[in-house]
């Protein structure tokens, strides 16, 4: 191998890597467009799941809220159906005496 071919040769390599790398400089920007783009995605969809916590929290403590209300709606309804059955027996008791 004369000088001339070698030198053709080690020039044919260098334009070949000199390509390679264009297309891997290339490559390298479009991932990280795509990277910047994911990232965005994502802090878009932690926003809503942090908006969704905050609804399911809220709507969890308006349930509990009702159900203590109606716990204690169905405590006093009873405490009423007690005191009618009080005044419904000594009713009874009073039409037995007399």
């Amino acid at each position: 191998m004369n000088t001339v071919e070698l030198f053709d040769n080690i020039e044919l390599k260098i334009q070949q890597l000199a390509q390679k790398m264009e297309r891997l400089n290339e490559e390298n920007i479009a991932l990280k467009n795509q990277n910047e783009e994911l990232k965005g995605a994502l802090d878009r969809q932690k926003g809503l799941a942090n908006a969704l916590q905050e609804k399911l929290t809220s709507a969890q403590l308006s349930v509990e809220t009702k159900l203590e209300e109606k716990a204690e709606s169905t405590k006093q309804l009873k405490l009423e159906i007690d005191k009618y059955v009080v005044e419904i027996d000594k009713c009874i008791e009073w039409l037995h005496n007399n």
